[in-house]
């Protein structure tokens, strides 16, 4: 109940009627999530792809002005003359486009989704039928999640009694390692496939670890993260030739996963980068 009065706060307090939203987003997984529910008309801009676009999106994605690779600069989100902002939340800032009060104050809504700092698959559903309220798309937000439960429970039923594989996902950095955390949904999706995150005892959702913590649970399988300006196959070569852990069984026998950014980012592809890392790990069985 407490969340259903929030979400209609919300609603209700925006300053202009659903039809009259100029939206832009600056995350891959609320572009996603938008264009999924059918936002495309009322989407103006957006920012910050990590990797491929979802196929079965890309001819509205196709259609839509690209601001930056990044953040985009204040002018370039000004020019659109928006009246609403979703994606990441460090785009709220000072040295992006400005505080929530700045842009508030500019008259720019802005809606970030809770599922940034959750592990609750249940907290992204929430996110995409919020979507749905604010757009008035409430029919197609609700096929969207009743679509990511049946695809979710088949990989769940498959990996009702199978054994964890103990997994390393890394990001990036050599002096450290940066690492999927245990607070983020990243290791929801990591858990739900049937792996065992190493680093899932720590309270961050990406964060740095340490070589050493690798060295000793000796993973079965590394996940690397793609995207950005490193390529997946520059971050194997580090970690089969210069890394610290190239001497790991799981390295010297190339037992490397390729996850995309958005597969474990709190957006609709979370149901098909949990079907992605299952079905790797099923073959690094074999």
């Amino acid at each position: 109940m407490k969340k259903l009065l929030l979400l209609l706060l919300l609603i209700t307090s925006l300053s202009f009627s659903k039809e009259d939203i100029r939206a832009v987003s600056t995350s891959q997984f609320t572009t996603e999530i938008l264009l999924a529910i059918g936002v495309e008309k009322q989407l103006l801009g957006t920012a910050f792809l990590d990797d491929e676009i979802l196929p079965e999106l890309k001819e509205k994605y196709d259609k839509i002005p690209v601001l930056s690779k990044g953040a985009p600069t204040k002018e370039q989100f000004y020019a659109l003359n928006p009246n609403f902002l979703t994606g990441w939340k460090s785009i709220a800032t000072p040295k992006n486009l400005g505080t929530i009060d700045e842009l508030r104050g500019n008259g720019v809504e802005v809606v970030f989704t809770k599922s940034q700092d959750s592990s609750k698959i249940e907290d992204v559903y929430d996110d995409i039928l919020m979507f749905g309220d604010i757009f008035d798309l409430k029919e197609s937000a609700k096929s969207v999640v009743e679509n990511m439960r049946k695809d979710i429970a088949k990989v769940k039923e498959n990996k009702k009694n199978g054994k964890k594989i103990k997994v390393f996902a890394y990001d990036s950095q050599e002096s450290a390692p940066f690492v999927v955390g245990g607070s983020g949904i990243g290791n929801t999706i990591i858990e739900i496939a049937g792996g065992k995150n190493i680093f899932e005892d720590t309270n961050f959702s990406f964060g740095v670890g340490t070589w050493e913590k690798v060295l000793d649970e000796n993973p079965e399988v590394i996940l690397v993260i793609d995207y950005g300006n490193t390529p997946y196959e520059e971050k194997v070569k580090y970690l089969k030739n210069s890394s610290p852990i190239s001497q790991l069984e799981a390295v010297k026998r190339e037992k490397f996963l390729r996850v995309p950014l958005s597969y474990i980012s709190p957006g609709v592809k979370i149901s098909k980068g949990i079907e992605m890392i299952s079905n790797g790990l099923r073959e690094e069985k074999k």
